[in-house]
């Protein structure tokens, strides 16, 4: 998997309201939770991985260190605004270099490999052939989830965003096309301290 058009990006901007603490620095298979999506993700060899922090900003970059020249920080002043603020400083930070981008959120940390390699494949396939924004999304048992494909963003109007819809208020206005995989994964964040109790069950990590 490569393209040097396209790029990820990871959004972890939250407050983390429901898990009562920062979920992007909970301890996870001996690192934090953030720090394993970012890994996950820059194994997946795409040009350059953007990672979107805002709530406790300083203190996530103190505690993880980027492990590749391939990711960046971006800062969200306005994370307090909704996900939809990460959504437009993403695309406005990567769109001059990038045309394609794969969105990724940084509480779901068990995707599949080959979950986003097909994900990869289908959308660069699109892109060869279409040249209006697409999106295209992955649905497990007619449900849809993450990462989301993005295709020909410089055509994208983001000037429409607002509240807490993130990409999501851009869906209706692109072409979207719907990718059936076999992986539960896809739907699973982590959002509650339930939520994260699950999540060291399911995959045999222990807190540090």
């Amino acid at each position: 998997m490569k393209n040097k058009d396209i790029c990820a990006v990871i959004l972890a901007a939250g407050t983390s309201t429901r898990m009562g603490t920062a979920k992007q620095l909970l301890p996870f298979k001996q690192m934090y939770l953030l720090e394993y999506v970012i890994k996950h993700v820059l194994a997946q060899s795409f040009e350059q991985v953007f990672v979107v922090i805002g709530h406790n900003a300083d203190e996530i970059m103190e505690h993880i260190s980027l492990p590749s020249s391939r990711c960046r920080w971006i800062i969200n002043d306005k994370y307090q605004l909704g996900q939809s603020t990460s959504f437009t400083i993403a695309m406005k930070t990567i769109e001059p270099t990038f045309s394609q981008a794969m969105l990724f959120l940084g509480d779901q940390p068990f995707i599949k490999p080959k979950t986003i390699q097909s994900v990869f494949e289908e959308g660069n396939g699109k892109e060869k052939r279409l040249t209006c924004p697409f999106v295209i999304r992955p649905f497990y048992e007619n449900k849809p989830g993450h990462p989301l494909y993005w295709g020909n963003i410089k055509k994208l109007d983001i000037s429409t965003l607002s509240g807490d819809k993130g990409g999501r208020g851009l869906l209706s206005s692109v072409k979207k096309h719907h990718l059936p995989v076999n992986d539960p994964n896809i739907l699973v964040d982590i959002d509650t301290p339930a939520d994260y109790q699950k999540a060291l069950m399911k995959n045999n990590a222990t807190p540090l």
